[in-house]
């Protein structure tokens, strides 16, 4: 954080990735402890695109 904002940006790419990566957990027949692992990863990128918003620089 030595750029002085509350926390990282996140990469377009990545951000689409781990989209795509998160909307097939919803498909594929997996373990219960994944498919948490899936939830929680989808709120920390969601947590991260709102901040990227309320930062004032969420045009892309």
């Amino acid at each position: 954080m030595a750029n002085g904002e509350s926390g990282p940006i996140v990469d377009p790419e990545i951000d689409k990735a781990l989209s795509e990566l998160l909307a097939q957990t919803e498909k594929e027949p997996i373990s219960p402890r994944l498919r948490e692992l899936s939830k929680r990863l989808e709120a920390a990128l969601e947590d991260a695109r709102q901040r990227r918003g309320s930062n004032g620089d969420g045009a892309r």
